[in-house]
Formats: structure tokens, C-alpha cells, sequence
């Protein structure tokens, strides 16, 4: 399985706008690649970019997607719930091995 997670420079998972790199884990390999965020300031951009990228899931938590992108990448990725926020400890913890084809509202919605 291949994992994207939208990162800082320190390698921290945040909301998709605020990602400045895509990092994609390939655990049949444990190999790590890392993409520049062409997307950076959108969520939706950063989606496509993610997407772009063919993983098989995207890392999240509440917050890191909005419903644009969580629409934009229905039937397309699957979305591992995690709780670390270090890409690394994702990664050694396999937190993306139980990934689902879908996510609750409350993950992607937006607060006003």
C-alpha cells in the first residue's frame, strides 16, 4: 500500500492548505518519496496533487480535509484516521494499515 501525507518541512502532518510537501510511503518497499505541494493554500489543489501522485490512502485527522476535497478524492483514495502527527511515527506505527473508503462528517467538515 502506498500512503501520502501532507506535511510541514518538520515533517508534521497539518490541514491539506498548509502542506508544503506530500510525502508517499510505500510499504511494500519502505521506501519514502517527497513532492513539493504545487497546491499550497488549497485544500482541493493539494488533493489533486496528492492524487496526482497515485497512492492508495491519504493520511488524516479532523480538520486536514474540507468536504471540496474530500469529494474531489471519494472512490479514489482511501483514508487512513490517525492519531500521530510526526509522518515518521505514521509510518513505524502502520497507522494507515486499517484505511476505510470513507470518513465520518465530523473529520472533513468545516468549522465556522
Amino acid at each position: 500500500m502506498k500512503v501520502a501525507i501532507a506535511c510541514n518541512r518538520d515533517k508534521e502532518m497539518v490541514p491539506l492548505d498548509q502542506a508544503e510537501l506530500i510525502e508517499i510511503y510505500d510499504d511494500s518497499n519502505g521506501s519514502v518519496t517527497e513532492s513539493e505541494n504545487n497546491g499550497y493554500g488549497s485544500k482541493e489543489a493539494t488533493i489533486a496533487e496528492v492524487m496526482r501522485l497515485s497512492p492508495d490512502a491519504i493520511a488524516v485527522k479532523e480538520g486536514v480535509m474540507c468536504p471540496g476535497s474530500y469529494m474531489m478524492s471519494q472512490g479514489t483514495l482511501k483514508y487512513a484516521l490517525v492519531k500521530s502527527s510526526k509522518a515518521e511515527d505514521i509510518i513505524k506505527n502502520k497507522e494507515y494499515a486499517d484505511a476505510k473508503d470513507e470518513l465520518a462528517p465530523e473529520i472533513f467538515a468545516e468549522n465556522d
